[in-house]
C-alpha cells in the first residue's frame, strides 16, 4: 500500500529537503521506517503489508516540518472502487470522481453506517481497556466480536491462544481476570458482507458524491415541483432519519441494536 502526502503552510506547500516516515501500531509500537519519494509537491511511501489495525504516521521533513497523520487497514470494504462506479453511469467519470475521492467518501459511509447502528460492516480491529473482574469473560462494549488479536495485562503483553468469543459475544479468556487490573485488548469486530447493507452503502456514496446535481436545497422541508404539485422530502437528522434517505434509513434500522428486543427479548 502506498501512502502520499504534501507538506502545507495553509495553502501554500512547503520545500523540504528530503522526508522520513514513521509508522506505529495502535499500541505505539514501530512497524516501518524509510524514506519517502518525492513527485512534485507530494511525497509518497510505500508500505508492506499490515495486519487490520490502527496506525500513527509522523512525517518528517528534515529541519523544516514534522507533521503526523493517520489510517486505518480493514479486513474488507463495504463496496469496492469498481462497484462504486458501475453503480451511477455519473461515477464512471474518473476526472470528476478520481479513486481517491470514491475511497475518502467509502470510509465516510463505512463511519456513519457504525455511528448510526452501533456495528461496523466491515471487519476492523479497535484498542480498548477493561477491567477484569475475576471472572474469565470480559465485555468489550463491541458488537460482532471476531476475536481478539493482542492483549496487554498488569504485567505485560498475553498470550492470546486461548482466548474465545463466547455466545453472548464476551471475550473469554482460559483463566481469571484479575479483579480491578487493566488489561488493554486489540479486539476484531465487524459483520461479513451484507447485501443489502452494499446497497444502501452504494446510495448513500452517491447522495454524497453527487449531490451538487440536485436542485432541491439541503436545508429543504417541502419541494414544489416546477410542474405542479407538492413533495414532502426526507430530511437527515429529522423525524428519525439519519440519513435522508428513507431505503438507506430502512436498511440500517434492521441492523440497529437494540436492548429490549435484541437483550431481553421484549417485542
Amino acid at each position: 500500500m502506498s501512502l502520499t502526502y504534501a507538506f502545507l503552510d495553509d495553502e501554500t506547500p512547503l520545500v523540504v529537503p528530503a522526508v522520513s516516515v514513521t509508522v506505529r501500531n495502535s499500541a505505539a509500537e514501530t512497524v516501518y521506517t524509510g524514506s519517502a519519494v518525492q513527485s512534485g509537491d507530494a511525497w509518497t511511501v510505500t508500505l508492506p503489508a499490515l495486519p487490520t489495525g490502527l496506525y500513527a504516521v509522523e512525517w518528517k521533513g528534515g529541519e523544516v516540518a514534522t507533521d503526523r497523520t493517520s489510517f486505518e487497514v480493514v479486513g474488507a470494504f463495504l463496496f469496492t472502487v469498481p462497484e462504486a462506479r458501475s453503480s451511477d453511469i455519473d461515477l464512471t467519470d474518473v476526472q470528476r470522481f478520481p479513486a481517491a475521492a470514491i475511497r475518502h467518501y467509502r470510509e465516510v459511509v463505512e463511519e456513519e453506517f457504525e455511528t448510526i447502528t452501533g456495528r461496523s460492516f466491515v471487519p476492523r480491529v479497535r484498542r480498548v481497556t477493561v477491567t477484569g473482574d475475576g471472572s474469565t469473560a470480559v465485555f468489550t462494549g463491541l458488537l460482532d466480536v471476531i476475536g481478539l488479536v493482542s492483549a496487554d495485562g498488569p504485567s505485560g503483553p498475553l498470550d492470546v491462544g486461548g482466548w474465545t468469543v463466547n455466545d453472548a459475544g464476551f471475550l473469554e479468556a482460559p483463566y481469571e481476570l484479575t479483579e480491578g487490573a487493566r488489561y488493554a485488548l486489540a479486539v476484531e469486530y465487524g459483520l461479513p458482507s451484507l447485501e443489502d447493507v452494499k446497497r444502501a452503502g452504494l446510495l448513500r456514496l452517491r447522495s454524497l458524491l453527487t449531490a451538487e446535481n440536485s436542485g432541491i436545497p439541503d436545508r429543504a422541508t417541502n419541494f414544489v415541483a416546477a410542474e405542479g404539485g407538492n413533495f414532502t422530502l426526507a430530511t437527515a437528522g429529522r423525524n428519525g432519519y439519519e440519513t435522508g434517505i428513507p431505503e438507506v434509513d430502512a436498511t440500517l434500522s434492521r441492523y440497529r441494536y437494540r436492548i429490549l428486543t435484541d437483550v431481553l427479548g421484549v417485542g
